[in-house]
């Protein structure tokens, strides 16, 4: 099993808060599954980040990768997470 963190901001208002996004990859059925209270812009970032993964040239990863946000009280909204998401998704 692979992790990978790193870190992203989210938006509340005019207040940013430190948003940790981990990803592990593991066996089992491919995917991109996301936990921690994503909206429906966020929950479309799997199809964003398979795009841009496929034409920079790499391969989408034959294995099961789920994305944690954290903390997953905070409400997590738009694409300003698709970098943190792509970043992690190339490990």
């Amino acid at each position: 099993m692979a992790l990978a963190k790193t870190r992203s901001v989210a938006l509340v208002g005019v207040d940013g808060f430190v948003v940790d996004v981990e990803a592990a990859i593991t066996s089992g059925v491919p995917g991109l599954h996301l936990v921690g209270l994503p909206d429906t812009a966020l929950s479309e970032a799997r199809d964003r980040v398979r795009a841009a993964i496929l034409n920079s040239g790499e391969q989408w990863p034959q294995r099961h990768i789920t994305v944690s946000l954290c903390p997953a009280s905070l409400p997590k909204s738009g694409s300003g997470f698709d970098l943190a998401i792509d970043t992690i998704g190339r490990t």
